[in-house]
């Protein structure tokens, strides 16, 4: 998490636009090995578009996207997907397939991204539903789950792959507080653990300075601030006090 260190990820000069307006302005940002990166602003900000971006499922105007030490944009579908391979997602609704067991779930990008035998994908199902407090529920369907167990199912499913970076689209959207809790804990875990990479996206910022080591905030599609947690709740541009406090009263249109 050193600057000294090579980023894991590194986006520079930036732009996304949709009928011509631009969704994402100029962004600058670098992310490094083992970090918890956490995104935060207003909805329409542009939070999501970027995890988007970073897997390559839509291409910016302008920009330059690096991961892992390698540009993405202009890679084919096929190129996209050895990159992918080394990226989890985690939906904010989980998106588990109905019509699927747990293990099924859990097992899907491990069947479509290795080759492996039978015992082998029933061994690591087994392990990664350990991992996220999920063990026994194999053979549940989606439709048995409580929201929370939904989000460390979708978790396990991207874990299982064996990532190198983890993106988080509210993880704890619409979950009780001790749930949101446990999810927040999973995600320390598995940096601590697995030296996981992390971008976590969500309009939830006392989880944001909870568990980030930075933070960069989105107003209308710019960054007005990247700092660590300490340093932003400090931080004197109203725009970012206003957010980080919850106020009615400040610059921002509400």
């Amino acid at each position: 998490m050193l600057p000294t260190q090579q980023p894991v990820i590194e986006v520079s000069n930036l732009w996304y636009r949709v009928n011509g307006l631009p969704v994402l302005a100029d962004l600058n940002f670098a992310v490094y090995p083992g970090e918890i990166f956490g995104i935060m602003g207003m909805s329409g900000a542009g939070k999501t578009t970027i995890l988007r971006l970073l897997m390559g499922l839509v291409k910016p105007d302008e920009g330059h996207i690096v991961v892992e030490g390698k540009s993405i944009v202009g890679l084919s579908e096929t190129q996209l997907n050895k990159v992918r391979a080394d990226m989890g997602m985690c939906f904010q609704y989980a998106a588990l397939f109905d019509s699927m067991t747990v293990a099924e779930n859990v097992a899907f990008g491990l069947r479509r991204y290795h080759d492996l035998s039978e015992s082998e994908i029933e061994r690591r199902i087994t392990e990664h539903l350990e991992i996220v407090g999920m063990k026994g529920t194999e053979n549940k369907m989606p439709s048995e789950l409580s929201g929370g167990m939904k989000k460390r199912i979708g978790i396990a499913r991207a874990l299982i792959i064996q990532p190198k970076i983890m993106l988080y689209d509210e993880p704890t959207a619409g979950l009780d507080p001790i749930m949101s809790s446990v999810i927040d804990d999973l995600i320390i875990r598995l940096r601590d653990e697995f030296e996981m990479t992390s971008v976590v996206v969500t309009h939830e910022v006392d989880e944001l300075l909870s568990i980030s080591d930075r933070i960069m905030m989105l107003y209308k599609g710019r960054i007005i601030a990247c700092e660590a947690p300490a340093a932003l709740q400090q931080s004197q541009n109203p725009y970012v006090q206003q957010f980080v406090h919850g106020s009615a009263a400040g610059p921002i249109d509400v």
